[in-house]
């Protein structure tokens, strides 16, 4: 099949079944040469563009600036942004013992419910893509973690990255010991991936309230 149609080849009065009118063959005409400069638009480069209103790019579109993309938006070199604004999950549970945190869904997850339990943190891209899947090998990625304390405060015990285990590099050498009591922990985890299924950890903890 042609990447365009020539509609200058159609003529009037050239099908054997019915005549068609050249009034008829002229608009086929038109719109053949409006979708054959639609398709070269779509199909050069913008160099130095100007866009002005929208630019949508639905799903699964994904946009790349120099750089095939492996997510949504994949920019290649340094960016200069004014604000940015983080999609945050705000959750009516608690933390407790097995969590799932989802990178895919959120950058942060805050649990206004009271802790029950140690937590076992597994970090993944959703629950059908993996980390190792949706990092390349020499990127990293940040995920927050913030958790409510009453009397009974908890931490995270543990790491997991794909439900592979990891040993975390702690800031200031040491691991919690215990939550902070009528007070709210704040976790930040960063995630590199340093080979295929490879990945360092690296966390901190701090102390709100």
């Amino acid at each position: 099949m042609p990447d365009t149609i020539d509609g200058k080849t159609l003529t009037a009065n050239t099908v054997t079944e019915a005549k068609l009118s050249s009034v008829f063959t002229d608009k086929v005409s038109n719109a053949y040469a409006q979708a054959n400069a639609a398709y070269a638009q779509a199909n050069t480069p913008l160099t130095g563009a100007n866009i002005s209103g929208n630019v949508i790019i639905t799903a699964p579109g994904r946009l790349g600036l120099d750089i095939t993309p492996n997510t949504l938006l994949h920019v290649n070199g340094t960016s200069t942004l004014g604000e940015v604004i983080e999609k945050i999950n705000v959750s009516p549970a608690g933390l407790s013992s097995t969590l799932n945190f989802d990178v895919l869904t959120q950058p942060i997850l805050y649990f206004t419910g009271v802790s029950t339990a140690n937590c076992a943190l597994n970090i993944r891209a959703n629950s059908t893509i993996a980390m190792d899947t949706f990092l390349r090998t020499g990127q990293a990625i940040t995920i927050t973690l913030v958790a409510t304390h009453t009397a009974a405060a908890y931490i995270v015990a543990s790491v997991s990255v794909d439900s592979v285990s990891q040993i975390v590099k702690w800031a200031g050498g040491t691991a919690p010991a215990s939550g902070s009591a009528f007070s709210t922990d704040l976790y930040t985890f960063t995630v590199i991936k340093t080979n295929p299924a490879t990945f360092t950890v690296l966390g901190s903890v701090q102390r709100y309230g």
